[in-house]
């Protein structure tokens, strides 16, 4: 082994095709003094420099077949989730928090064990850490709020990580993002995606883009770039060691204030307010998306392919007036050291842009 090879980081991404992962791979391809592994059930639909292995991680036999030949692992980056079909009560539910932490313990026991070099382990959070899923929670929320009666899986994974890190040479550092906006086709979490087919939609049945969502609020997102940033800044800064951070653009806005931008977008005009549940209105629409990529040479991707979950953009529209705003403190991150920020407006723009220039979305 040469001097270059011994230097070298080797960032295992785990759920490497969600949200998340999907933002920390795309970070790490251009670094090229890191080597990746992509860690997912699925293999990945587009070309990547990373090793890929496809495992369930919820099966231990499994875990231990496919990672226990890992070597070399520096950092984890650990993006993976298990979500029950509902989307806010299976967070309430014990087999809920049970599943994701036994996916946590399978992958980081295992792969401790065949990469002794192994130095930081990041795993994500989110605004339901504050109970934010549930009901209002303290505003602006802070790393040290208090926790909320649970279940909550990311209780369990925290306690369990903070009690395996005790002795041992390597570091966690727990991110909270909330609204992570890359371009993850195939993510029930993919907001993106949801507000550009939406928006598409409503322009071929000739109606101006009407916003879908309950009470205003004032709300936070992180750029996926962004977020793929944070993921290395804390597993090489020392100041990162078994911390929490909030994270995100460091702005925050309003959805009726950012609509006419969208809908400039596509060229439509701007309608009153319509609160409807997506969840419904676009449960028989695939047809009328199938004639849109046909009409407009899109991919040839299904309206399910491209949007899995609209029960996500119901949530994070606040539809049925739920929670209002969601912020949180980001000076301790800043004062960490991790100063990048983004305009949020200007980051769905140039994302609902990115997807119209892959021929997903039309312009």
């Amino acid at each position: 082994m040469n001097g270059q090879e011994e230097h070298m980081k080797k960032v295992l991404i785990v759920g490497g095709l969600g949200a998340v992962g999907q933002c920390a791979l795309e970070h790490f391809e251009s670094k090229p003094d890191w080597q990746i592994v992509g860690v997912s059930r699925r293999k990945p639909p587009f070309p990547t420099r990373a090793e890929w292995v496809s495992v369930d991680l919820r099966d231990r036999a499994d875990c231990d077949a496919k990672l226990s030949g890992l070597r070399g692992i520096t950092h984890i980056a650990y993006t993976a989730v298990y979500e029950k079909p509902h989307v806010t009560n299976g967070w309430s539910e014990m087999d809920h928090v049970e599943t994701n932490l036994a996916m946590l313990q399978n992958c980081v026991e295992v792969v401790e064990r065949a990469s002794p070099e192994l130095k930081h382990i990041t795993i994500m959070q989110g605004t339901k850490a504050y109970g934010g899923h549930l009901g209002p929670f303290r505003q602006p929320a802070r790393e040290s709020d208090a926790r909320y009666m649970g279940p909550n899986f990311y209780y369990n994974q925290m306690d369990w990580l903070a009690d395996r890190q005790l002795g041992k040479t390597w570091s966690w550092t727990i991110l909270r993002p909330q609204i992570v906006c890359g371009i993850a086709l195939g993510s029930p979490l993919n907001i993106v995606s949801a507000i550009g087919v939406y928006a598409a939609i409503s322009r071929e049945y000739g109606m101006p883009l009407r916003f879908p969502g309950g009470a205003p609020t004032m709300v936070e997102a992180v750029d996926a770039d962004l977020l793929g940033e944070a993921i290395q800044w804390c597993g090489d800064e020392p100041r990162c060691g078994n911390e929490i951070f909030n994270v995100s653009n460091g702005d925050c806005f309003a959805w009726r204030n950012f609509w006419p931008r969208v809908a400039d977008l596509f060229s439509m005009p701007v309608g009153l307010d319509y609160e409807v549940p997506l969840v419904r209105v676009m449960a028989d629409k695939g047809e009328v998306w199938k004639r849109i990529t046909e009409r407009h040479a899109l991919q040839p991707l299904s309206l399910n392919e491209v949007v899995p979950s609209w029960g996500f953009a119901d949530f994070i529209f606040r539809q049925g007036n739920r929670a209002g705003s969601t912020l949180m403190s980001t000076i301790k991150i800043r004062q960490a050291g991790f100063t990048s920020c983004r305009d949020t407006e200007d980051m769905f723009i140039d994302k609902l842009r990115e997807l119209q220039e892959l021929k997903i979305l039309p312009r």
